[in-house]
């Protein structure tokens, strides 16, 4: 049997979307997990500095939990309301699902405090991405932005 180029490509193309789409999205769950697992990750000595420390945790993890979503569900790269929602809805209930399984570890506890931190991380993030036109392109565009900068280095030499 015969494979065509078109089906390479296609191949091609998929082999790109594990790799820079759904690794990635696999890999940051199963950190959440692990660290949701932990007893006890840092201690802080000030009550004030571990509040924010753990709450900007949170706020950043889910940021980025929804960014892996996002790009999971739109191949294109657009954000629409349905690929937004659809993220924000798998990662705040990841987020719900961590607290339960917080609830359950010894030294943990699940808040629904947390997970509306979770939520406000993830808004956040919605936000950007609708501003951020290089953060819907990321990492794809990396690679464009090294070159012109490799290219523009050697010329001003």
């Amino acid at each position: 049997m015969k494979v065509g180029r078109k089906q390479i490509e296609s191949q091609n193309h998929k082999a790109r979307r594990w790799l820079w789409d759904y690794i990635p999205l696999g890999l940051w769950l199963w950190l959440i997990y692990w660290l949701s697992s932990q007893p006890r990750l840092v201690e802080i000595e000030d009550e004030v500095g571990e509040v924010l420390f753990f709450k900007g945790a949170h706020l950043v993890a889910y940021a980025v939990l929804l960014w892996l979503w996002w790009r999971a569900l739109s191949p294109a790269r657009r954000l629409t309301r349905l690929t937004a929602g659809a993220a924000f809805l798998m990662t705040v209930l990841y987020a719900l699902s961590d607290e339960v399984h917080q609830a359950y570890v010894p030294g943990r506890h699940g808040r629904l405090t947390d997970v509306m931190i979770d939520a406000f991380g993830s808004l956040i993030m919605i936000a950007l991405l609708s501003r951020s036109k290089g953060l819907r392109q990321f990492p794809e565009n990396m690679w464009r932005i090294w070159a012109t900068a490799l290219v523009q280095g050697s010329r001003a030499e």
